[in-house]
């Protein structure tokens, strides 16, 4: 969305008047001179959350070394509706800006990937979904080879601590990370929030809420899904995987109607604490590695070797205990390839001396791909277009100022997740099987890959209860270029959430700060163009049944003639594009599945170097990331305090 120039003239004065940050900080020289016990590599969503957990034990000395600035203070980033309405997307001052190849079946487009660049990472600039993907998924992760109630034996140490990553072992990092607001009366009539108070957290540094404002366009969605089936009134973080519609948790503090993201919920109130240093602006180049392996046959991460990005000059830190890399599902293959570890013949293609062989760092990228519609109702409903009306918008930012009230406090209120079996009938599911069967395995797929695909197809059967689609609905036009003045929109989101295709993510030059190939290898089996095709024409046919058909004035983009299956096709090609969730390129599995890290996140081949981000997940879950990387980020730390004895 392109942003209102009243509000991006508002924020320029609002910063003016609080001042710079003024966060504890060090310089790229002073980081270098210190005896770290752990250095973290991204001072994102999980890296940020990891560092201030380890920082609680005194005696640890925790680095932090992050690309980005701390954006403290920010109202660019602070305000629920700034990152749609201000230039942060595609702004070098917050965007890392990535782009992937150009897709063959998109157009030959290569799309924008949105990730954060700052402290707190993609958490400062994402929708502030905090949600849990169902039970059954966090389950199959240990079905991948991750164990799960047993006891682990690891080189010297006896780890007692459950390693598994199933549902009952994660669910308590989702809780630590979590301080959840009980809806107001008007939320749980009006948009149907649920809140069961036994699954959700109450002490942790994220604030949780649900919007505060929502669009009278909205409702008339919700109730079409109730409609067709799904489940509604009740909080669905109990593990529910699909066939369900409530508003999203959002995380929006709502005493300050401020988004609650990583620098200022988990690092601010502890950046005092003197065993924690963070250093900004700088960018790791790679991690060093020992000349000789122990006697396990391990190499040891022995620092950090990093560019400070104002002086350009390069600064080597050390470390004594572990490096933690935290770049997420696109900045930590990189890493890692930068430091040698991966496709041997890969790195040495461009100059790299190989440590590590481990050919799957950067393989089985996987990403979830989003469809939008755009319809006209009538301009009464009032709806986040008014703030693209410098009238309106100004009236609108002044409420915000005073009241912190309005459409500015406002996030998405509708999501529904659905299986396969309520988009397409089981004829068609059986026949997308069996071509789906001839195309994978005619590809003689590898052991891991074999075992993904077993668990994941399960979701074709007509009987599956397991989320396949997620839909959404917000208040606005998705497409710039068909709005109009004086007029009110809505969009419908389309998202298939497992897709069987995979991409592949590669450092292409010994250049640590060029960035990497980024290949979605969008729809590469032909299953993930039918349900995508599938699922956004059930999106438009929602709009048929009442009471949302009475609403929708007219469709905008497609426009009403779209009918045919290759008008519809091409449409997707045209405008598809990603909502930024890129994930599993370092895997979490036995190596012999390829698998990059174990149970406990330690890399193959060395004794003390772990990657914390969603880059481990073996597969991509059906839901939105934030909530899954901040308890990645909380359960390593748990890992680490354990293996140095201070877990309490």
């Amino acid at each position: 969305m392109r942003p209102s120039s009243f509000f991006l003239r508002s924020l320029v004065f609002v910063l003016a008047s609080v001042g710079a940050a003024n966060a504890i900080e060090v310089d790229a020289t002073t980081f270098a001179k210190q005896n770290f016990d752990f250095i973290v590599c991204g001072g994102g969503t999980a890296g940020t959350a990891l560092a201030v957990r380890l920082s609680e034990i005194s005696s640890f000395k925790v680095g932090v070394i992050e690309g980005g600035k701390y954006h403290k203070d920010d109202l660019k980033i602070l305000t629920p509706q700034g990152i749609n309405f201000a230039d942060v997307w595609n702004n070098p001052e917050y965007d890392w800006m990535f782009k992937t190849t150009p897709q063959r079946n998109l157009a030959g487009r290569s799309i924008d990937i949105v990730r954060g660049k700052g402290l707190g990472g993609s958490s400062m600039v994402n929708l502030m979904g905090f949600l849990r993907a169902g039970k059954v998924e966090y389950d199959q992760i240990g079905q991948l080879g991750n164990p799960g109630a047993r006891k682990l034996f690891t080189g010297a140490r006896n780890h007692w601590l459950n390693p598994g990553w199933s549902w009952n072992e994660i669910t308590p990092y989702f809780m630590k990370a979590e301080n959840a607001s009980l809806p107001t009366k008007n939320e749980t009539e009006e948009i149907h929030a649920g809140y069961d108070p036994a699954i959700r957290g109450h002490k942790g540094p994220i604030q949780t809420s649900v919007t505060s404002w929502f669009s009278e366009a909205i409702p008339p969605f919700f109730d079409v899904l109730v409609g067709m089936g799904m489940q509604a009134d009740r909080d669905f973080n109990d593990g529910t995987d699909a066939n369900f519609v409530w508003p999203p948790i959002l995380a929006i503090d709502p005493d300050t109607e401020t988004r609650s993201y990583a620098a200022n919920s988990y690092y601010e109130p502890n950046a005092k604490r003197k065993n924690l240093v963070v250093l900004l602006q700088s960018q790791v180049l790679k991690v060093e590695l020992s000349a000789k392996k122990d006697k396990n046959g391990n190499l040891r991460a022995t620092g950090v070797t990093y560019q400070d990005m104002i002086t350009n000059k390069t600064y080597t830190a050390s470390v004594k205990k572990d490096v933690i890399v935290s770049g997420g599902g696109i900045q930590s293959p990189q890493m890692l390839e930068l430091s040698g570890i991966g496709n041997k013949t890969l790195l040495e293609s461009f100059g790299i001396k190989s440590r590590i062989d481990l050919p799957d760092i950067g393989e089985n990228y996987q990403d979830h791909l989003i469809s939008f519609q755009s319809f006209e109702v009538p301009n009464t409903m009032e709806t986040w277009d008014i703030l693209y009306d410098p009238e309106k918008n100004a009236s609108a930012y002044e409420e915000y100022m005073q009241n912190h009230t309005g459409v500015y406090t406002a996030g998405v209120s509708v999501i529904s997740y659905m299986s396969l079996n309520k988009v397409v009938d089981a004829a068609t599911l059986k026949n997308w099987t069996a071509e789906l069967d001839r195309e994978f395995f005619a590809r003689n797929p590898s052991p891991g890959r074999r075992l993904q695909y077993a668990i994941q197809r399960k979701r074709l059967d007509p009987h599956s209860n397991e989320a396949s689609i997620e839909y959404y609905a917000a208040p606005s036009n998705a497409y710039a270029d068909t709005r109009e003045p004086n007029k009110s929109y809505m969009q419908i989101a389309c998202i298939p959430s497992h897709q069987f295709s995979r991409g592949s993510i590669h450092v292409k030059s010994g250049n640590p700060l060029d960035h990497p190939g980024i290949d979605l290898n969008t729809f590469d089996f032909t299953i993930d163009k039918r349900i995508m095709l599938a699922g956004t024409r059930l999106g438009h046919n929602l709009t048929d049944k009442m009471p949302l058909k009475q609403i929708v004035v007219n469709d905008v983009k497609p426009p009403a003639h779209t009918d045919t299956d290759d008008e519809w096709n091409e449409f997707i090609a045209q405008t598809a594009s990603t909502p930024f969730h890129p994930c599993c390129t370092n895997s979490m599995l036995p190596r012999e599945l390829g698998g990059v890290v174990n149970p406990r996140l330690v890399v193959y081949g060395t004794s003390n170097l772990r990657v914390a981000d969603v880059s481990i997940l073996p597969m991509i879950l059906g839901t939105h990331l934030m909530a899954t990387a901040y308890a990645i980020g909380e359960r390593a730390a748990d890992f680490i305090k354990e293996d140095y004895g201070v877990l309490h």
